[in-house]
């Protein structure tokens, strides 16, 4: 009897630890974990500056937006997108070294409240990434979405190779 018992407590334990693992969502501390670094900037390109006129809003780069800078910027980075379902979002500039206020490669971060966010948004994102598949890529997982777009097509090899990046690292996760 207390064999069965034992058998039936382990059992429920590691279902438990199961469906807790599946389920939990990445937080803001994630972003810090995947964000591309100074090593994966292509050669000729660098962290861009932001100019004069954009500081009110981005106050760095690379940067992990506030609340006003997300309400303002979601639905200009893909249609339809709804701030209020973004927990947090980081954007990374990377410009051609000729050009240090460009923006010829964009990566952003998403962290979504919930995976129900998630799932509505990633909706949105991936029409957008469809329509523009020459030039953007986006990764998702869970509640979270990465988002890389550039300027010009012949950037996206430099784009696929950090989402390569960025996904071996969630894989690790």
């Amino acid at each position: 009897m207390k064999r069965y018992s034992l058998l039936a407590t382990s059992i429920i334990t590691v279902v438990t630890v199961f469906i807790g693992s599946t389920s939990t969502m990445y937080s803001s501390s994630i972003i810090e974990k995947i964000k591309p670094t100074t090593e994966e900037i292509p050669e000729g390109y660098m962290f861009g500056q932001v100019p004069g006129f954009a500081q009110s809003l981005l106050k760095t780069n690379p940067w992990n937006l506030d609340q006003a800078a997300i309400k303002k910027l979601t639905n200009r980075i893909y249609p339809g997108g709804e701030y209020t379902k973004v927990s947090d979002l980081h954007m990374t500039i990377i410009a051609n070294k000729r050009n240090p206020y460009g923006d010829d490669i964009v990566c952003y971060i998403f962290i979504f409240k919930n995976e129900k966010s998630a799932q509505e948004e990633l909706i949105k994102i991936n029409e957008h990434v469809g329509y523009n598949s020459d030039r953007s890529i986006v990764i998702e997982k869970k509640n979270l979405a990465v988002y890389l777009c550039v300027d010009s097509v012949k950037d996206f090899e430099h784009i696929r190779e950090i989402s390569e990046t960025i996904k071996k690292r969630l894989e690790t996760m």
